[in-house]
């Protein structure tokens, strides 16, 4: 049976608990803070960098390296016959680059680099379907053909409670910023092919959890026997509220949580939630 190995980028937000479980390898990215770097997940904890934004602090994220990827790629080869590397999408990180600078300077033909035009859990829930097959056993042919074909059927819904941060990585206009923290509107973003769009805006929590219930509605899936993945970046309260509706409106019973990490809480800030999903 081949040995393979599933890499992935620390912004796929996968519970540390199934990273161990399945035996992911995460390769970090950088966060700077007041002209510090830390490795995502590895120098600085959730609770340490949200408290760090609490006080007002401005991080940054920087991209893993192709030496990075390199030295992960060259370790594994030792101990795996492949690698499946599932990175979050080209458009919105230069890190798959790297990734894929780093395959062609290791072993081309040993290592599989996928860009999966996803963020945060919507790539975690690939690598996650990957590193399962893995250990089951399934080849690396196998692998690399699911996780294409679940690409464009992973949809997610983020909700953000400040506009600060969209405009910050300019996503959003100042006026449209400064105009929906006056009026409580909290923007509804959603992937669209590897880019975040701004897809609605509405005023209050309850009207957000109405229209991520409303859309799932329309999406005509059975989310019965669905896992659904749930993120938030500092706000548990609300992502609760979520989930209970979920649970009452739509009968799901089975969900992979996840509080995100600093570089997808660089970009959200620290009250964001989302909620992650297969579509047909």
């Amino acid at each position: 049976m081949e040995k393979i190995a599933i890499v992935t980028d620390s912004l796929s937000d996968i519970p540390e608990d199934l990273v161990k479980t399945y035996g992911i390898f995460v390769v970090p990215l950088t966060i700077n803070i007041d002209g510090v770097s830390y490795k995502d997940g590895v120098d600085i904890t959730k609770e340490e960098f949200y408290g760090l934004l609490k006080e007002g602090k401005m991080p940054t994220t920087t991209q893993a390296s192709p030496v990075e990827f390199m030295e992960v790629f060259k370790d594994l080869l030792k101990s795996y016959d492949y690698i499946i590397a599932i990175i979050l999408s080209s458009k919105l990180s230069g890190t798959y680059q790297s990734a894929v600078i780093a395959k062609d300077m290791v072993d081309p033909k040993r290592i599989e680099v996928i860009d999966s035009r996803h963020y945060s859990l919507g790539n975690g829930m690939l690598v996650l379907q990957a590193a399962k097959m893995a250990v089951a056993g399934a080849s690396k042919e196998e692998i690399v053909e699911k996780v294409y074909d679940l690409i464009p059927k992973i949809r997610y819904i983020m909700a953000f409670d400040s506009l600060d941060y969209l405009y910050r990585g300019g996503r959003l206009p100042k006026s449209q910023a400064f105009i929906g923290n006056i009026l409580n509107i909290k923007p509804i973003l959603m992937n669209d092919d590897g880019e975040l769009k701004i897809v609605d805006k509405v005023r209050g929590q309850k009207k957000v959890i109405r229209w991520m219930i409303d859309y799932m509605k329309n999406t005509g899936v059975d989310f019965t026997d669905r896992e659904v993945g749930l993120i938030h970046t500092d706000k548990e309260e609300f992502l609760n509220e979520i989930e209970a509706a979920l649970r009452s409106e739509l009968g799901i019973t089975k969900f992979l949580r996840s509080r995100a990490g600093c570089g997808i809480g660089t970009h959200a800030g620290p009250a964001a939630v989302g909620v992650f999903f297969e579509e047909k």
